[in-house]
């Protein structure tokens, strides 16, 4: 049996889907999740909330696949980008949250705005990041305009090719595509020395999202608690022997790094068609923000 909460958001999922988020009440999703009022404001306050965790888990998602498809590969291949985003993106077309940003952005309610505005720029961070893996030190200043610009064309080359066509786009080709653009504009961009979105200001926006510190003893405490819980179930033994690797390798006074990269991905990978598969992706984001923080220091 799923966890409550978690039938709640794939509930949310489905009706915004299929009616919109404005067309959709609470009193839907508790119908359609066939659980009591006091049941949904115990994990959420509102309909906003919801909509907050859904997003949330769906970032989750596409921020683990990213972060595994990058392990052992060149920070500064092009291929490897047009990898990650085209998984990325894919994930997001697999909760058709394009056409919901599309309804959100025409409401007259400030909460949601700022909901999907947040939502959208962890998007742009990221991808600012990996413009510098790739183009290096010269461009910098202009990354993030670069970012917001490939976004926009991906966006509404998809739209218009399932718009003409009425056929799904293929993502990879979209990426590659936008990328394309980019990647002659940016010299240009240099060329002309003028900056539009200023660093100095989106960094701001930047540190406003940084992401949570993650400690190890965190991640301890939260999959100690996931391996007592899947025992019970008895789950395949590879998923427990993975789980049970981690939590004493996240026990040790000094993780191995390395190690820890090469076993999330299993790890996570062996619940995918469980009840836990939300869970192991939370546990496994937690991982790689843990590496990347110390990695950093």
């Amino acid at each position: 049996m799923k966890d409550r909460k978690q039938v709640v958001i794939e509930s949310t999922i489905q009706l915004f889907t299929e009616k919109g988020f404005q067309n959709t009440s609470v009193q839907d999703i508790l119908d359609n999740a066939n659980i009591s009022k006091g049941t949904f404001y115990k994990y959420f306050s509102s309909k906003n909330e919801c909509l907050t965790a859904v997003l949330e888990q769906n970032r989750q998602e596409r921020n683990v696949l990213k972060e595994e498809i990058l392990i052992g590969k060149k920070m500064n291949d092009i291929e490897v980008l047009v990898e990650q985003l085209t998984a990325s993106l894919t994930v997001k077309e697999k909760y058709n949250l394009m056409p919901l940003f599309r309804e959100i952005a025409f409401l007259n309610d400030e909460e949601l705005q700022k909901i999907l505005a947040y939502h959208r720029f962890h998007e742009i961070a990221w991808l600012k990041n990996r413009f510098f893996d790739i183009f290096g030190e010269v461009g910098k200043p202009y990354y993030y305009e670069c970012a917001v610009i490939f976004f926009g064309l991906f966006q509404y080359l998809t739209f218009y090719w399932n718009f003409a066509t009425n056929k799904m786009v293929d993502i990879k080709k979209s990426v590659w595509r936008s990328l394309m653009f980019v990647e002659n504009l940016l010299p240009e961009m240099i060329k002309c020395g003028e900056v539009f979105l200023e660093p100095r200001y989106m960094n701001l926006l930047e540190i406003e999202l940084e992401y949570k510190i993650v400690t190890k003893e965190m991640i301890q405490e939260k999959l100690g608690i996931f391996c007592e819980k899947i025992v019970v179930v008895e789950p395949q033994q590879k998923s427990v022997e993975l789980a049970t690797f981690l939590l004493e390798e996240v026990t040790m006074e000094n993780p191995r790094i390395s190690v820890l990269e090469i076993i999330i991905e299993p790890f996570r990978h062996s619940f995918l068609e469980t009840r836990y598969k939300y869970e192991a992706d939370e546990i496994a984001n937690l991982f790689w923000l843990y590496i990347k923080m110390q990695n950093k220091a």
